[in-house]
């Protein structure tokens, strides 16, 4: 059974690909133009990382599987930290908690490895009791240290009426680890013993956003995002990738229909641009 993380990480549990902090201690963020698309400039600009903050296994992949898989395919550094194992995401009443975690993180690492990601990271918190605390929000803000991403995406915590506490919660935390925890010497600072300095990203993409700024064409990996989500067996109810594909190509010419503005196979996202 996946229980609840340390505050600690245990020396030799591994790290996905570890940046190099001396290559980036120091470094503020980088100057973004609003007026430009998001992905590009951050390319353009800095190192290709990015860090995925998500309560669930499947979370991703359902909500924002495109945006991730399009930045594997363009080369990026992907990181996915899951603040549970989701152990309570089911309708069976045969199926014991401890069965379930161990099969969902397993989809998970399924789902990541189709995209072409890092392995993901699974924080343990117990489903249904993801809080915005002292705890969770150390923990992101020592991942944010050690992974440096230019880039996180995570759940809009501040729409109204959202769904799951654990999404809302996990939002929240995470935006409150970047700022202004992480990049702030004096916050958590035992992890100045694991050789982690200060960092802010210099951008964040929110998801199951009431009023979305940003929206990104994920067509050139439609197929992917597909074959990731259907890595949730437990969670699926038996539909097939081609089932999904179809959905996603329903949905699609509903919109073109109905005379919306593409692109017609999309993910959408509130921008938030991190400035000193």
């Amino acid at each position: 059974m996946t229980t609840r993380a340390p505050r600690r990480r245990p020396a030799s549990q591994p790290i996905p690909r570890a940046v190099s902090l001396a290559a980036s201690r120091g470094r503020s963020p980088v100057e973004i133009d609003p007026d430009k698309d998001l992905l590009d400039e951050l390319e353009a600009k800095g190192p290709k990382r990015a860090m995925a903050v998500f309560a669930h296994p499947d979370d991703a992949e359902f909500s924002c599987g495109g945006l991730l898989a399009l930045l594997c395919k363009r080369g990026w550094e992907l990181t996915l930290v899951v603040t549970t194992s989701g152990n309570k995401g089911t309708k069976d009443p045969s199926v014991r908690p401890q069965q379930l975690a161990g099969e969902r993180e397993e989809e998970q690492r399924e789902a990541q490895r189709i995209m072409g990601a890092n392995e993901p990271v699974f924080l343990g918190f117990p489903d249904g009791y993801v809080r915005n605390d002292d705890e969770l929000r150390g923990l992101l803000v020592t991942w944010v240290r050690r992974l440096r991403p230019e880039l996180v995406i995570t759940w809009d915590g501040f729409r109204p009426g959202f769904n799951h506490t654990d999404h809302r919660e996990t939002g929240r935390a995470t935006y409150d680890a970047i700022f202004p925890a992480a990049d702030d010497h004096l916050y958590h600072v035992l992890d100045k013993e694991e050789g982690l300095e200060p960092y802010r990203p210099s951008a964040m993409l929110l998801t199951g956003t009431v009023n979305p700024n940003y929206h990104v064409d994920i067509a050139p990996v439609l197929r992917t995002k597909a074959r990731a989500g259907v890595a949730h067996v437990s969670q699926i109810n038996g539909r097939t990738f081609e089932q999904t594909l179809a959905q996603y190509r329903e949905r699609a010419e509903a919109s073109k229909a109905a005379g919306e503005p593409g692109p017609y196979y999309k993910e959408s996202f509130t921008k938030v641009i991190f400035r000193r």
